[in-house]
Protein backbone atom coordinates (compact mmCIF):
# COMPACT_ATOMS: atom_id res chain seq x y z
CA UNK A 1 0.00 0.00 0.00
CA UNK A 2 1.67 3.36 -0.79
CA UNK A 3 0.79 5.41 2.69
CA UNK A 4 1.22 8.22 0.70
CA UNK A 5 -1.94 8.37 -0.63
CA UNK A 6 -3.94 7.71 2.16
CA UNK A 7 -6.35 11.17 2.76
CA UNK A 8 -4.81 11.57 6.70
CA UNK A 9 -1.39 12.31 5.65
CA UNK A 10 -2.16 15.05 3.12
CA UNK A 11 -1.41 17.51 5.95
CA UNK A 12 -1.29 21.17 4.28
CA UNK A 13 1.90 22.88 3.64
CA UNK A 14 0.82 25.40 5.65
CA UNK A 15 1.00 23.06 9.09
CA UNK A 16 4.19 22.31 8.15
CA UNK A 17 5.57 25.69 7.74
CA UNK A 18 3.91 26.56 11.11
CA UNK A 19 5.96 24.17 12.89
CA UNK A 20 8.61 24.87 11.42
CA UNK A 21 9.06 28.88 12.24
CA UNK A 22 7.64 28.46 16.15
CA UNK A 23 9.61 25.62 16.60
CA UNK A 24 12.87 28.14 16.18
CA UNK A 25 11.42 30.90 17.32
CA UNK A 26 13.51 31.60 20.50
CA UNK A 27 12.50 34.69 22.11
CA UNK A 28 11.24 35.14 25.73
CA UNK A 29 8.07 37.22 24.59
CA UNK A 30 7.10 34.02 22.63
CA UNK A 31 5.92 30.66 23.81
CA UNK A 32 4.58 27.70 21.48
CA UNK A 33 3.48 24.33 22.02
CA UNK A 34 2.23 22.81 19.12
CA UNK A 35 1.44 18.50 18.57
CA UNK A 36 0.67 16.74 15.62
CA UNK A 37 -1.08 13.36 15.67
CA UNK A 38 -2.24 10.73 14.31
CA UNK A 39 -5.44 8.83 15.06
CA UNK A 40 -7.29 5.40 14.76
CA UNK A 41 -10.76 4.08 15.56
CA UNK A 42 -12.24 0.41 15.09
CA UNK A 43 -15.50 -0.16 15.16
CA UNK A 44 -16.94 -3.94 16.47
CA UNK A 45 -20.27 -3.88 14.56
CA UNK A 46 -21.10 -2.95 11.01
CA UNK A 47 -22.75 0.40 10.61
CA UNK A 48 -25.44 1.79 7.91
CA UNK A 49 -24.71 1.36 4.48
CA UNK A 50 -21.48 3.20 2.84
CA UNK A 51 -20.02 3.53 6.81
CA UNK A 52 -16.68 1.86 6.91
CA UNK A 53 -15.48 -0.33 10.18
CA UNK A 54 -11.74 1.00 10.84
CA UNK A 55 -11.08 5.47 10.51
CA UNK A 56 -7.84 7.03 10.22
CA UNK A 57 -6.93 10.57 10.70
CA UNK A 58 -3.98 13.29 11.42
CA UNK A 59 -4.38 16.01 13.65
CA UNK A 60 -3.11 19.24 14.20
CA UNK A 61 -2.82 21.21 17.84
CA UNK A 62 -1.13 24.12 18.94
CA UNK A 63 -1.42 26.85 21.20
CA UNK A 64 0.89 30.07 20.59
CA UNK A 65 1.28 32.68 22.77
CA UNK A 66 3.27 36.38 21.81
CA UNK A 67 3.65 38.65 24.45
CA UNK A 68 3.02 42.37 22.91
CA UNK A 69 3.63 44.24 26.41
CA UNK A 70 3.94 43.58 30.23
CA UNK A 71 0.36 43.74 30.95
CA UNK A 72 -1.19 42.54 27.23
CA UNK A 73 -0.51 39.46 24.80
CA UNK A 74 -2.11 37.85 21.43
CA UNK A 75 -3.08 33.85 21.87
CA UNK A 76 -3.55 31.79 18.92
CA UNK A 77 -4.78 28.05 18.94
CA UNK A 78 -5.27 26.61 15.62
CA UNK A 79 -6.25 23.22 14.97
CA UNK A 80 -6.84 21.18 12.00
CA UNK A 81 -7.87 17.34 11.04
CA UNK A 82 -7.42 15.51 7.79
CA UNK A 83 -10.13 12.14 8.16
CA UNK A 84 -9.83 8.92 5.71
CA UNK A 85 -13.63 9.01 5.95
CA UNK A 86 -15.52 11.84 6.65
CA UNK A 87 -15.48 15.01 4.45
CA UNK A 88 -17.30 16.81 7.33
CA UNK A 89 -14.63 15.93 9.96
CA UNK A 90 -11.93 17.04 7.73
CA UNK A 91 -11.97 20.61 8.92
CA UNK A 92 -10.16 23.33 10.49
CA UNK A 93 -10.80 25.68 13.21
CA UNK A 94 -9.76 28.89 14.63
CA UNK A 95 -10.16 27.91 18.28
CA UNK A 96 -8.42 30.67 19.97
CA UNK A 97 -6.89 34.24 18.53
CA UNK A 98 -7.66 36.83 20.92
CA UNK A 99 -5.89 39.85 22.02
CA UNK A 100 -5.93 40.47 26.24
CA UNK A 101 -5.07 43.37 28.79
CA UNK A 102 -5.02 42.70 32.18
CA UNK A 103 -5.33 45.80 34.99
CA UNK A 104 -4.96 46.24 38.23
CA UNK A 105 -8.21 44.72 39.33
CA UNK A 106 -9.66 43.85 35.45
CA UNK A 107 -9.36 42.00 32.15
CA UNK A 108 -10.07 42.93 29.02
CA UNK A 109 -10.01 40.31 25.83
CA UNK A 110 -11.08 40.61 22.45
CA UNK A 111 -11.72 38.10 19.53
CA UNK A 112 -12.00 34.15 19.40
CA UNK A 113 -11.83 32.24 23.03
CA UNK A 114 -12.80 28.98 24.62
CA UNK A 115 -14.74 29.69 27.96
CA UNK A 116 -15.59 26.71 30.23
CA UNK A 117 -17.77 26.55 33.26
CA UNK A 118 -19.32 23.43 34.90
CA UNK A 119 -17.84 20.97 38.31
CA UNK A 120 -19.71 17.69 37.18
CA UNK A 121 -17.54 15.18 35.42
CA UNK A 122 -20.11 13.48 32.82
CA UNK A 123 -22.46 16.45 32.17
CA UNK A 124 -21.82 19.98 31.66
CA UNK A 125 -25.37 21.75 32.03
CA UNK A 126 -23.81 25.12 32.56
CA UNK A 127 -21.38 25.19 29.74
CA UNK A 128 -22.97 27.39 27.29
CA UNK A 129 -20.78 29.92 25.55
CA UNK A 130 -19.30 27.79 22.84
CA UNK A 131 -20.40 25.74 20.29
CA UNK A 132 -19.93 22.00 20.50
CA UNK A 133 -17.96 20.66 17.69
CA UNK A 134 -19.94 17.16 17.33
CA UNK A 135 -17.53 15.91 14.85
CA UNK A 136 -14.89 15.42 16.70
CA UNK A 137 -16.20 13.47 19.77
CA UNK A 138 -19.76 12.49 20.72
CA UNK A 139 -18.61 13.35 24.69
CA UNK A 140 -19.08 17.07 23.92
CA UNK A 141 -16.22 18.00 25.23
CA UNK A 142 -14.93 19.86 22.11
CA UNK A 143 -15.87 23.53 21.10
CA UNK A 144 -15.51 25.77 18.39
CA UNK A 145 -13.76 28.95 18.83
CA UNK A 146 -16.17 31.81 19.78
CA UNK A 147 -15.69 35.24 18.40
CA UNK A 148 -16.28 37.65 22.10
CA UNK A 149 -15.79 40.65 23.48
CA UNK A 150 -15.06 39.79 27.61
CA UNK A 151 -14.61 42.08 30.07
CA UNK A 152 -13.38 40.54 34.05
CA UNK A 153 -13.22 42.47 37.15
CA UNK A 154 -12.01 40.90 40.24
CA UNK A 155 -12.32 42.11 43.99
CA UNK A 156 -12.27 40.23 47.69
CA UNK A 157 -16.33 39.90 46.49
CA UNK A 158 -15.36 37.38 43.49
CA UNK A 159 -14.77 38.16 39.98
CA UNK A 160 -17.70 39.29 37.68
CA UNK A 161 -17.45 38.57 33.68
CA UNK A 162 -19.47 40.04 30.95
CA UNK A 163 -19.33 38.67 27.87
CA UNK A 164 -20.33 40.30 24.15
CA UNK A 165 -21.10 37.09 21.55
CA UNK A 166 -21.70 37.81 18.36
CA UNK A 167 -20.96 35.37 15.01
CA UNK A 168 -22.89 32.76 15.84
CA UNK A 169 -21.18 29.02 15.45
CA UNK A 170 -23.44 26.46 14.11
CA UNK A 171 -22.69 22.77 15.78
CA UNK A 172 -21.23 20.27 13.56
CA UNK A 173 -21.97 17.05 12.95
CA UNK A 174 -20.99 13.76 11.81
CA UNK A 175 -21.10 13.35 7.57
CA UNK A 176 -23.68 10.68 5.83
CA UNK A 177 -20.91 8.34 5.39
CA UNK A 178 -19.45 8.68 8.89
CA UNK A 179 -20.08 6.50 11.83
CA UNK A 180 -21.90 7.80 15.21
CA UNK A 181 -23.94 9.92 13.10
CA UNK A 182 -27.98 10.61 13.28
CA UNK A 183 -29.82 8.31 11.34
CA UNK A 184 -31.00 10.80 9.08
CA UNK A 185 -29.36 12.90 7.44
CA UNK A 186 -28.06 16.80 8.30
CA UNK A 187 -28.91 19.44 5.98
CA UNK A 188 -27.29 22.17 7.82
CA UNK A 189 -27.41 24.44 3.83
CA UNK A 190 -30.82 25.39 5.09
CA UNK A 191 -30.41 26.25 8.74
CA UNK A 192 -33.17 28.40 10.34
CA UNK A 193 -32.95 30.65 12.86
CA UNK A 194 -35.25 32.25 15.26
CA UNK A 195 -33.72 35.88 15.60
CA UNK A 196 -33.53 37.66 12.32
CA UNK A 197 -30.21 38.63 12.67
CA UNK A 198 -29.42 34.95 11.96
CA UNK A 199 -25.87 34.46 12.74
CA UNK A 200 -25.08 38.17 13.46
CA UNK A 201 -27.04 38.54 16.70
CA UNK A 202 -25.56 39.36 19.76
CA UNK A 203 -25.75 36.93 22.47
CA UNK A 204 -25.35 38.57 26.19
CA UNK A 205 -23.68 36.54 29.26
CA UNK A 206 -23.42 37.73 33.20
CA UNK A 207 -21.15 35.45 35.10
CA UNK A 208 -20.39 35.92 39.04
CA UNK A 209 -17.73 33.57 40.47
CA UNK A 210 -16.39 33.25 44.00
CA UNK A 211 -14.33 31.25 46.06
CA UNK A 212 -15.26 31.28 49.76
CA UNK A 213 -13.13 28.75 52.44
CA UNK A 214 -13.86 25.24 50.13
CA UNK A 215 -16.74 26.12 48.27
CA UNK A 216 -16.68 27.67 44.39
CA UNK A 217 -19.58 28.77 43.22
CA UNK A 218 -20.48 30.28 39.99
CA UNK A 219 -23.93 31.92 39.03
CA UNK A 220 -24.62 33.17 35.22
CA UNK A 221 -27.51 34.65 32.94
CA UNK A 222 -27.27 34.16 29.65
CA UNK A 223 -29.38 35.56 26.95
CA UNK A 224 -29.15 34.85 23.47
CA UNK A 225 -28.72 31.95 20.72
CA UNK A 226 -29.46 28.34 21.79
CA UNK A 227 -26.32 26.07 21.09
CA UNK A 228 -28.11 23.12 21.01
CA UNK A 229 -30.65 23.04 17.55
CA UNK A 230 -33.90 21.47 17.64
CA UNK A 231 -35.02 18.94 14.57
CA UNK A 232 -37.52 19.80 11.68
CA UNK A 233 -37.88 16.55 9.82
CA UNK A 234 -38.52 17.39 6.42
CA UNK A 235 -39.55 15.07 3.22
CA UNK A 236 -37.68 15.47 0.08
CA UNK A 237 -38.49 14.02 -3.21
CA UNK A 238 -36.65 11.18 -4.76
CA UNK A 239 -34.30 11.33 -1.72
CA UNK A 240 -34.22 10.37 2.32
CA UNK A 241 -35.90 12.60 4.39
CA UNK A 242 -33.80 15.05 6.13
CA UNK A 243 -33.41 16.84 9.49
CA UNK A 244 -33.05 20.62 9.19
CA UNK A 245 -31.36 22.16 12.31
CA UNK A 246 -33.52 25.44 14.06
CA UNK A 247 -32.08 27.55 16.98
CA UNK A 248 -34.06 29.04 19.02
CA UNK A 249 -33.71 32.11 20.83
CA UNK A 250 -33.33 31.34 25.13
CA UNK A 251 -32.55 32.48 28.58
CA UNK A 252 -30.68 30.72 30.38
CA UNK A 253 -30.00 30.94 34.22
CA UNK A 254 -27.37 28.60 35.47
CA UNK A 255 -25.75 27.44 38.74
CA UNK A 256 -22.51 25.65 39.46
CA UNK A 257 -20.90 24.62 42.74
CA UNK A 258 -18.28 22.52 44.10
CA UNK A 259 -17.51 21.79 48.02
CA UNK A 260 -14.11 20.27 48.89
CA UNK A 261 -13.36 18.71 52.13
CA UNK A 262 -11.42 16.02 53.16
CA UNK A 263 -11.12 13.83 50.45
CA UNK A 264 -14.82 14.76 49.25
CA UNK A 265 -16.05 16.60 46.47
CA UNK A 266 -19.59 17.56 46.11
CA UNK A 267 -20.45 19.29 42.75
CA UNK A 268 -23.82 20.43 41.62
CA UNK A 269 -24.75 22.22 38.40
CA UNK A 270 -28.42 23.69 37.49
CA UNK A 271 -30.02 25.68 34.79
CA UNK A 272 -33.58 26.87 34.21
CA UNK A 273 -34.12 27.82 30.64
CA UNK A 274 -36.89 29.51 28.42
CA UNK A 275 -37.35 29.94 24.81
CA UNK A 276 -38.16 27.89 22.09
CA UNK A 277 -41.47 27.23 23.56
CA UNK A 278 -40.63 25.75 26.68
CA UNK A 279 -39.41 26.45 30.11
CA UNK A 280 -37.89 23.74 32.17
CA UNK A 281 -35.37 22.93 35.04
CA UNK A 282 -32.63 21.15 34.57
CA UNK A 283 -29.90 19.21 37.62
CA UNK A 284 -26.78 17.59 37.97
CA UNK A 285 -25.14 16.57 41.27
CA UNK A 286 -22.80 14.50 42.25
CA UNK A 287 -20.03 13.27 44.27
CA UNK A 288 -16.77 12.11 44.29
CA UNK A 289 -13.97 10.35 47.36
CA UNK A 290 -10.49 9.79 46.62
CA UNK A 291 -8.75 7.19 48.21
CA UNK A 292 -5.38 8.21 48.60
CA UNK A 293 -2.42 5.99 48.03
CA UNK A 294 -4.30 3.11 46.81
CA UNK A 295 -3.05 0.09 49.37
CA UNK A 296 0.16 1.23 50.11
CA UNK A 297 0.89 2.86 46.45
CA UNK A 298 1.47 6.08 44.65
CA UNK A 299 -1.82 5.62 43.06
CA UNK A 300 -4.99 7.81 44.03
CA UNK A 301 -8.31 6.36 42.82
CA UNK A 302 -11.20 8.81 42.66
CA UNK A 303 -14.75 7.00 42.96
CA UNK A 304 -17.70 8.96 41.78
CA UNK A 305 -21.46 8.99 41.59
CA UNK A 306 -23.50 11.46 39.78
CA UNK A 307 -27.68 11.99 38.97
CA UNK A 308 -29.02 14.02 35.92
CA UNK A 309 -32.57 15.09 35.80
CA UNK A 310 -34.17 16.83 33.47
CA UNK A 311 -38.12 17.86 33.76
CA UNK A 312 -38.99 17.65 30.02
CA UNK A 313 -38.00 13.57 30.76
CA UNK A 314 -38.41 12.05 27.02
CA UNK A 315 -39.46 14.81 25.05
CA UNK A 316 -35.93 16.54 25.77
CA UNK A 317 -34.44 16.94 22.49
CA UNK A 318 -30.89 17.77 23.32
CA UNK A 319 -29.87 15.63 25.69
CA UNK A 320 -29.95 11.70 26.23
CA UNK A 321 -29.30 12.30 30.12
CA UNK A 322 -32.88 13.42 31.47
CA UNK A 323 -33.58 10.40 34.08
CA UNK A 324 -30.14 8.93 34.21
CA UNK A 325 -27.00 8.16 36.65
CA UNK A 326 -23.23 7.63 36.20
CA UNK A 327 -20.58 5.96 38.42
CA UNK A 328 -16.97 6.13 37.33
CA UNK A 329 -13.41 5.28 38.67
CA UNK A 330 -10.59 7.49 38.08
CA UNK A 331 -7.31 6.53 38.66
CA UNK A 332 -4.04 9.28 39.14
CA UNK A 333 -1.19 7.01 39.12
CA UNK A 334 1.17 10.11 39.77
CA UNK A 335 4.07 8.57 37.86
CA UNK A 336 6.62 10.58 35.30
CA UNK A 337 4.71 10.19 32.77
CA UNK A 338 1.35 11.44 34.01
CA UNK A 339 -0.49 8.28 33.43
CA UNK A 340 -4.10 8.26 34.34
CA UNK A 341 -7.21 6.62 33.40
CA UNK A 342 -11.55 7.06 33.68
CA UNK A 343 -13.12 4.05 33.52
CA UNK A 344 -17.37 5.06 33.56
CA UNK A 345 -20.61 4.29 33.00
CA UNK A 346 -24.17 5.94 32.74
CA UNK A 347 -27.29 4.18 32.67
CA UNK A 348 -30.72 5.46 31.64
CA UNK A 349 -33.26 4.45 35.01
CA UNK A 350 -36.09 4.22 32.81
CA UNK A 351 -35.13 2.76 29.40
CA UNK A 352 -32.00 0.68 31.14
CA UNK A 353 -29.41 2.50 27.76
CA UNK A 354 -26.37 2.46 29.03
CA UNK A 355 -23.10 3.69 27.94
CA UNK A 356 -19.49 2.40 29.20
CA UNK A 357 -16.54 4.45 28.69
CA UNK A 358 -12.81 4.03 29.29
CA UNK A 359 -10.23 6.74 28.47
CA UNK A 360 -6.72 7.30 29.38
CA UNK A 361 -3.77 8.64 28.69
CA UNK A 362 0.54 8.78 29.27
CA UNK A 363 3.02 10.18 28.22
CA UNK A 364 6.15 7.81 26.10
CA UNK A 365 8.93 9.94 26.65
CA UNK A 366 9.79 13.97 26.25
CA UNK A 367 7.52 14.03 22.81
CA UNK A 368 5.43 11.04 22.79
CA UNK A 369 2.49 10.65 24.40
CA UNK A 370 -0.83 7.80 23.99
CA UNK A 371 -4.40 8.29 24.65
CA UNK A 372 -7.15 5.52 24.40
CA UNK A 373 -10.72 5.73 24.07
CA UNK A 374 -13.19 2.92 24.20
CA UNK A 375 -16.83 3.38 24.27
CA UNK A 376 -19.87 0.23 24.33
CA UNK A 377 -23.16 1.30 23.79
CA UNK A 378 -26.12 -1.41 25.03
CA UNK A 379 -29.92 -1.85 26.09
CA UNK A 380 -31.59 0.38 22.49
CA UNK A 381 -34.30 -0.46 20.35
CA UNK A 382 -31.66 -1.89 17.63
CA UNK A 383 -32.10 -0.19 14.19
CA UNK A 384 -31.84 -3.17 11.88
CA UNK A 385 -31.35 -2.64 8.00
CA UNK A 386 -30.92 0.21 5.72
CA UNK A 387 -34.88 1.26 5.32
CA UNK A 388 -35.27 4.37 6.75
CA UNK A 389 -38.81 3.58 8.00
CA UNK A 390 -36.83 1.57 11.08
CA UNK A 391 -34.71 4.15 12.14
CA UNK A 392 -37.14 6.27 14.08
CA UNK A 393 -37.06 4.88 17.57
CA UNK A 394 -39.28 4.19 20.31
CA UNK A 395 -39.19 7.59 22.78
CA UNK A 396 -37.81 5.20 25.72
CA UNK A 397 -35.11 4.73 23.26
CA UNK A 398 -33.54 7.70 22.27
CA UNK A 399 -29.84 6.13 21.98
CA UNK A 400 -30.74 3.55 19.61
CA UNK A 401 -28.75 5.17 16.79
CA UNK A 402 -25.87 4.15 18.81
CA UNK A 403 -26.36 0.60 19.31
CA UNK A 404 -23.41 -0.41 16.16
CA UNK A 405 -21.19 1.89 17.34
CA UNK A 406 -18.92 0.37 20.22
CA UNK A 407 -15.81 1.32 19.38
CA UNK A 408 -11.82 1.59 20.43
CA UNK A 409 -9.89 4.63 19.69
CA UNK A 410 -6.55 5.11 19.54
CA UNK A 411 -4.19 8.50 19.12
CA UNK A 412 -0.16 9.13 19.34
CA UNK A 413 0.50 12.58 19.38
CA UNK A 414 3.84 14.27 19.25
CA UNK A 415 4.74 17.16 21.05
CA UNK A 416 7.40 19.57 19.94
Amino acid sequence: MNFTKLPFLRVPNLFVLLLSVFTTAQTSAFSADPELGVEARVFAHDGFAHQGNFVQSAVFRGEFVFETSESSQLVVTPFARVDSEDDQRTHADVRELFWSMVGDNWEFSLGAKQVFWGVTEFNHLVDIINQTDLVENIDSEEKLGQPMAHLAFHGDWGVLDLFLVSGFRERTFPGEDRRLRLPFEIDDDDTRFESNDKRSHVDVALRWSHQIGGLDIGLYHFNGTARAPLFALEERPETLPVLIPEYALIDQTGLDAQYLTSNWAFKLESTRRSGGGETFHAVTGGVEYTVVGLFGSTVDLGLVAEYFHDERGEAAYDTLLEDDYAVGLRFGFNDADDSQALLGVIRDVDSGETAISLEASRRLGEHLSVSLEARVFSGSESLDGDDPSTWIPDRDSKAAYLDREDHVQLELKWHF
